[in-house]
């Protein structure tokens, strides 16, 4: 394998470097002594530099709109839905058996409705897709607001997160679209 193709990636191993690549923001030097590999500082620096040149190319499309960060223009309606639990059925979020959905429609499941508290629904329909759900899920982390569960499916984009940080987790993500 080529320092290049070794260097890339090593790139695609730290999505942190990636974006910065994306982002231009990069110590090339820096980054390369930081990554495990061997070659040459600069040479890897050089690598770094080409491959970051690259990916900003290709973000930029036909239209000459780029996709490094800058805001994108979304259809979204978003609402907030309080009381979710985790359910047996009709659940408005499910992963690997564990369902999550209003309390007021059907029991909660036994086994963990006396122990967790209830949950708030930030559900966003229309224009969304799974670069707007690492968005949301991003700008949550870092507001130190826990995730519950998260999906996106069709036309629909669920997170579900504690009950009071449901206001701000809904402002977050009306503001990643």
């Amino acid at each position: 394998m080529s320092l290049a193709a070794e260097t890339r990636e090593a790139v695609r191993q730290r999505p942190v470097l990636y974006d910065g690549l994306r982002a231009g923001i990069v110590n090339y030097t820096a980054a390369a002594d930081s990554l495990d590999i061997d070659g040459d500082t600069e040479s890897i620096a050089t690598a770094l530099r080409r491959f970051g040149e690259s990916l900003s190319a290709a973000d930029t499309d036909a239209d000459g709109d780029s996709d490094s960060g800058e805001k994108a223009d979304r259809s979204l309606t978003v609402r907030m839905e309080s009381g979710i639990d985790r359910v047996d059925t009709d659940a408005l979020l499910a992963v690997d058996g564990a369902g999550f959905g209003d309390d007021g429609d059907t029991e909660p499941t036994s086994d963990v409705a006396d122990e967790s508290a209830s949950l708030t629904a930030i559900h966003a329909t229309g224009d969304v897709d799974s670069k707007l759900l690492a968005t949301v899920i991003d700008r949550l982390r870092i507001d130190e607001i826990e995730v519950h569960a998260a999906g996106v499916a069709d036309d629909a984009l669920v997170v579900l997160v504690p009950r009071r940080s449901g206001a701000t987790a809904l402002r977050l993500v009306e503001a990643a679209a």
